[in-house]
């Protein structure tokens, strides 16, 4: 009878219910339902990157706005801009008669003119866009625009010998304009001579669009009427 019972006991333990291996089967596991979560949290990552990335080669590869009224080339520091209201500057203008009045004016002007008249020395030109140098003192020169503009006025200035309050003004008002814009252009050989100097010709400046002035202060006016 033993022998029948061990049989038995041994068949019960091979032969069991098919339905325990089913719901065995069927229990759901820890990775099944983290799976999803998982899923996402990678999609959304790999989501956040590909936008980074995308912003910053936009970034890295905009062209960026040439610096107004700068050097084209780099050749020239960066400035910052400040906010200058314009005043009644006195002495640059003389009062045509006396020579004190004259050399004050003079000295005047050349407060605003740098040691070696804004002339300096570029080496590697041809990596750049500029004009024919300036060959002067054994060095390849180049003019700074804003003193040359400035040495111009001056220029006309200086022989008008006749006092008027208002052609004196508008000397004054141009200069004022002139240190305003600060244009650092750099300008090279006058093209007309051997000797040598600067006539501003041939020069790249970086400009604000002035048809688009134009055209915008046209749509704004208030009177067909114009004079120069």
């Amino acid at each position: 009878m033993s022998s029948d019972l061990y049989s038995r006991r041994e068949s019960d333990e091979y032969l069991l219910d098919p339905k325990h291996f089913v719901e065995k089967k069927n229990r759901p596991k820890r990775w099944d339902c983290l799976r999803p979560i998982i899923y996402t949290s990678l999609a959304f990552v790999g989501f956040i990157e590909i936008l980074f990335l995308g912003i910053f080669f936009a970034h890295a590869t905009r062209k960026m706005p040439e610096p107004l009224l700068g050097e084209l080339n780099g050749l020239v520091g960066d400035f910052p801009a400040r906010r200058v209201i314009f005043r009644s500057a006195p002495l640059a203008a003389s009062d045509h008669k006396t020579e004190e009045s004259m050399n004050a004016t003079r000295n005047n002007w050349l407060s605003y003119m740098p040691r070696g008249n804004g002339f300096i020395a570029v080496n590697g030109t041809e990596r750049y866009t500029l004009p024919p140098p300036i060959k002067q003192l054994g060095q390849v020169t180049y003019s700074i625009a804003v003193f040359h503009q400035l040495h111009c006025l001056y220029s006309i200035m200086s022989v008008h010998i006749h006092t008027h309050n208002h052609i004196d003004h508008c000397f004054q008002y141009l200069r004022q304009s002139l240190l305003c814009c600060g244009d650092t252009a750099l300008e090279g050989q006058d093209p007309r001579t051997d000797k040598p100097g600067t006539d501003g010709t041939g020069a790249v400046h970086v400009c604000k669009d002035f048809d688009g002035i134009m055209a915008w202060a046209d749509s704004q006016r208030l009177v067909d009427t114009k004079h120069p």
